[in-house]
């Protein structure tokens, strides 16, 4: 039986030898490196590819939301403002349709549905411009033509407004038509004609 031990013992070291040179990684030649490199970096070229394709394609299709949804809001907003002048429109019917049966009326009626039609631009968010007497403002006013004015404090500012401004939002959407006050000293006396 010692024999047999000793045969084991003797056969062990060189088994083991064996399999640690199968076990064992052959050395990496400088090709198999530059190999390994390549398919590392192509990998990470194909993942980062990925991800740019995924971005175009979220930028084409956030794009085409944001075209949608204006195009919505447009049709919100131009149904929001139809829906507001309806009922002038309604009121305007009735007073043609008694225009015959009380003239007299017609005249408050008329200021009521002004009144009414003021009311739903106010809604939708549209002010009126005043600008008589204030400073004549290029960015809110068109000017007409000039109207000579006696009082030097008068120069330069809304003298008449022949057609009313709007502004919506800070931003004037029509500006308004004027004439404008000019003070001449010397000027002689005209008969308010333009300039």
């Amino acid at each position: 039986m010692e024999d047999d031990l000793k045969k084991t013992t003797a056969e062990t070291p060189a088994a083991e030898e064996q399999a640690e040179n199968r076990s064992a990684p052959e050395a990496e030649t400088p090709a198999d490196e530059a190999q390994r490199k390549i398919d590392e970096l192509t990998a990470q070229y194909q993942q980062i590819r990925e991800l740019a394709a995924r971005a175009q394609a979220d930028g084409i299709n956030y794009r085409n939301w944001a075209e949608r949804e204006m195009k919505r809001l447009k049709a919100y907003g131009s149904e929001r403002a139809v829906l507001a002048m309806l009922p002038v429109f309604d009121n305007l019917e009735r007073a043609l349709g008694s225009a015959e049966a009380d003239p007299a009326s017609i005249k408050e009626g008329v200021r009521m549905v002004r009144q009414q039609f003021a009311d739903a631009l106010k809604d939708l968010g549209v002010t009126e411009l005043d600008p008589a007497g204030k400073p004549f403002s290029p960015a809110e006013h068109d000017a007409m033509g000039m109207v000579p004015v006696d009082d030097k404090a008068q120069d330069g500012l809304v003298h008449t407004v022949v057609r009313k401004g709007f502004q919506m939002a800070e931003k004037v959407i029509r500006p308004a038509l004027v004439m404008v006050g000019r003070y001449a000293e010397n000027e002689p006396e005209g008969n308010g004609e333009q300039q």
